[in-house]
């Protein structure tokens, strides 16, 4: 799958030399350099596709969460943390309108948490649950009207076990029949990824370590058919552990 990302990286290339301003050729070239970890490169790109989807459309948040990734596996840590801080505080305040999931942005404080545990920044570790508790308050007030990501949500917040989210996100409660429920169906395999990932982080934030390891390794393992965000973060991971 690397060899294809690789091959749609140099397709891309071409079609930026021929036609160097058009933001789709840019767009894929930015997000075919994160999908085989060229972040350096793709940063400029994602800066300038972001400039302009955010000019056509103010309350979308353009390439900032991409970014904001891109940021944190080249060890900008803080730089990363406060693209995703804001993507928080501007979908709070409404200038965001445009959400990453059916959840009203929870894919935000998510990373945010799972970003701040890792750096053990308690501020924006409270901000990233503040956050998701003023979201779960709207989760509660209308149920039907939220879907995945919430559980995890929940989980997070303390009021849902691993095996209830894992069970929302993919219809099964065990995590063997999960991974194969994930072979069969896209969104499944997709959904597995985010919540692996984050109870990974949910586990590193209890102070273990090793469990939070494994699920980044399950997270990876899961390769490029899963969450492409969580997929980057979980291989930084794993590369990073492996270089030790």
């Amino acid at each position: 799958m690397a060899g294809k990302f690789e091959e749609a990286a140099a397709a891309f290339e071409g079609l930026v030399a021929s036609e160097p301003n058009d933001i789709a050729w840019l767009d894929g070239l930015g997000k075919s350099y994160c999908a085989i970890g060229d972040f350096q490169a793709a940063l400029p790109l994602l800066e300038r596709v972001d400039a302009y989807q955010r000019k056509g459309t103010p309350d979308a948040p353009g390439q900032q969460f991409q970014m904001s990734v891109a940021h944190w596996c080249l060890e900008s840590r803080a730089k990363a943390v406060e693209l995703v801080r804001k993507l928080c505080a501007d979908t709070l305040d409404g200038k965001i309108g445009m959400a990453p999931d059916q959840a009203g942005g929870a894919t935000f404080g998510l990373v945010l948490h799972y970003m701040a545990v890792t750096m053990t920044d308690d501020i924006n570790r409270n901000r990233a649950l503040d956050f998701l508790r003023a979201l779960n308050a709207n989760y509660d007030k209308r149920p039907t009207l939220s879907r995945y990501p919430v559980q995890t949500v929940k989980q997070l917040l303390g009021e849902m076990a691993f095996e209830d989210a894992l069970e929302c996100a993919t219809g099964a409660p065990a995590l063997a029949s999960a991974f194969r429920v994930a072979e069969r169906s896209r969104s499944a395999m997709q959904r597995l990824g985010v919540v692996l990932f984050h109870d990974g982080a949910a586990r590193r934030a209890c102070g273990d370590e090793m469990g939070c390891l494994e699920r980044m390794q399950h997270v990876f393992d899961l390769g490029h058919r899963t969450e492409p965000i969580r997929w980057q973060l979980a291989r930084h991971e794993v590369l990073a552990k492996q270089s030790q």
